[in-house]
């Protein structure tokens, strides 16, 4: 019985901030600062091809899709149409990104859900599989920035000198590193 109230619980929970993230007002995110942006560690999100993520991350099952055919306008469209889409695609990523840790964290509540050692694995099980998403999300979004920058110099977007070398750096590194490891 404890075993099923723990997974109404998760049930429950994601849910919840699932829908929390749907009603999250996109003009409120910082997609180029913590928590979002890239750590140094990361180099711009190349490092998940040592794990080799451009194998497994298609494989993964993807709730979005069930949810906007269910309820189309809740969910914008994942594909890149056209050019305009790309700062929707990176506002998407870190909203999936945030509502995966914080029902990986709120996981844990399966401890009072089910008191002893079930509680616990049920909690780091699912803390587990909320991992390879994060993950994704944290590779993808530095390609759809670079993306983005790369499409707005290219229609006259004046970055500012200070910022243009930054930018052509984390570009280059970006699509530099994607280009070779896919071959």
């Amino acid at each position: 019985m404890s075993f099923w109230r723990s997974i109404g619980y998760l049930l429950c929970i994601s849910i919840a901030v699932f829908i929390l993230g749907r009603l999250y007002p996109r003009k409120w995110l910082r997609t180029d600062a913590f928590p979002f942006k890239s750590f140094k560690f990361e180099k711009n999100g190349t490092i998940y091809n040592k794990i080799k993520i451009m194998k497994w991350k298609t494989k993964l099952p993807d709730a979005s899709l069930i949810i906007t055919k269910i309820l189309p306008r809740f969910m914008p469209k994942k594909r890149l149409e056209n050019e305009n889409n790309i700062p929707v695609l990176i506002n998407e990523t870190c909203i999936a990104e945030a509502t995966h840790v914080i029902v990986a964290i709120l996981g844990f509540g399966c401890i009072f859900v089910w008191n002893g050692i079930g509680g616990w694995i049920v909690s780091v099980l699912f803390l587990i599989t909320n991992i390879p998403f994060i993950i994704m999300q944290r590779f993808n979004r530095p390609r759809l920035v670079a993306a983005d920058m790369m499409l707005k110099r290219r229609n006259g977007f004046n970055f500012g000198e200070a910022n243009k070398n930054e930018f052509e750096r984390e570009e280059n590194e970006i699509l530099g590193a994607g280009e070779a490891t896919e071959t």
